[in-house]
């Protein structure tokens, strides 16, 4: 049973949860501040989470366990894996400093399923290394894919048909876990019918595609080595600026932007980078803003842009990013121009 909130101080909460039988927490000192407030710092939040961890940590000792979340969509719209895989490999490693030794990793639904299955492969094993590397060895890793977190076509069918890819995604990327969506993501609160359908939805496709998986092409694994290698360049930098303090190092990375949130309403967060869809429609970054990639990966970003700019006869830019924000409540995956 989880308490799932959005709270950047989330201490109270936690007491009172945990003590009435809640058996999950979600969020964490920046999943839970950068996409949701705008003048909570990176400090206080940090802080606060570390006591929730630790509050964990310490039924733990005493032999109750507790499941903790970091929140892996962050604004949801366009993330690139690397930035979401970033936050949850430093949430649970400042989770598990502190005791917490049953951690689910998450991440939003970008709507390519070579990337949605890479994302999910890669989280696993990223934060399983970066946990081990550090000395936490007896941490339990799960997964949970969030279906689609960006806009929603108002259309029920149409909706449905969202809520399908993602619970498709879901099941062939091995995810622990699926948080569903609602035929009435588009207009407001949802009605228990309406959830219950969403459910009903998920529940079919995922055991449609029980015995399937895609873990292992050859396009997948292309895909994971991009992701590890973008993921270890903002942990390096993070780990570099914090002098070896990964707290003061997440800080301080965000200030100077080597962790940047795309359409993040935090002040504390650059706001530099800008993603946009390739041809396949995976997320690729249009603009890195100051994150630490090798002039390698940025021609690879840049590369696979071009060759969709090039296919539709215009020119990379932000009109990509504008139209793609919207592609799917349209009927579509990417913002092709009409």
């Amino acid at each position: 049973m989880q308490v799932r909130h959005g709270t950047p101080d989330a201490r109270l909460l936690a007491e009172i949860a945990i003590a009435g039988g809640f058996t999950s927490y979600e969020g964490g000192g920046i999943s839970y501040n950068i996409p949701y407030a705008k003048e909570h710092s990176l400090e206080k939040t940090i802080y606060d989470w570390q006591y929730c961890d630790r509050l964990i940590g310490i039924y733990e000792e005493a032999g109750v366990r507790i499941n903790r979340e970091p929140f892996g969509p962050l604004t949801g719209t366009l993330v690139p894996p690397c930035i979401s895989h970033a936050v949850a490999v430093i949430e649970a490693l400042l989770a598990a400093a502190q005791g917490v030794k049953h951690l689910t990793v998450g991440y939003g639904q970008c709507g390519n399923i070579i990337q949605d299955v890479a994302a999910i492969k890669s989280l696993k094993s990223l934060t399983e290394r970066y946990l081990k590397d550090n000395g936490f060895t007896d941490v339990v890793v799960t997964t949970v894919l969030h279906q689609w977190m960006g806009g929603f076509p108002q259309d029920e069918a149409k909706a449905f048909g969202v809520i399908s890819w993602g619970a498709a995604a879901a099941a062939l990327s091995g995810a622990t876990k699926v948080i569903v969506k609602t035929p009435h993501e588009a207009m407001g609160v949802p009605t228990k019918e309406a959830n219950a359908l969403g459910l009903k939805a998920t529940r079919q496709v995922v055991s449609m595609l029980s015995d399937q998986k895609l873990l292992n092409i050859a396009e997948v694994e292309a895909e994971v080595r991009v992701i590890e290698e973008e993921v270890k360049a903002i942990m390096d930098a993070t780990l570099e600026i914090g002098q070896g303090d990964l707290a003061q190092g997440a800080v301080r990375a965000f200030a100077a932007g080597l962790i940047d949130v795309p359409f993040a309403p935090s002040k504390f967060n650059a706001g530099k980078l800008l993603p946009a869809r390739d041809m396949t429609g995976a997320v690729r970054i249009l603009d890195c803003g100051r994150l630490p990639f090798s002039e390698e990966l940025k021609t690879f970003h840049r590369t696979k842009l071009e060759e969709r700019g090039k296919a539709e006869r215009r020119p990379v830019s932000f009109q990509m990013v504008v139209d793609d924000i919207y592609a799917i409540g349209k009927g579509n995956l990417v913002g092709h121009p009409r």
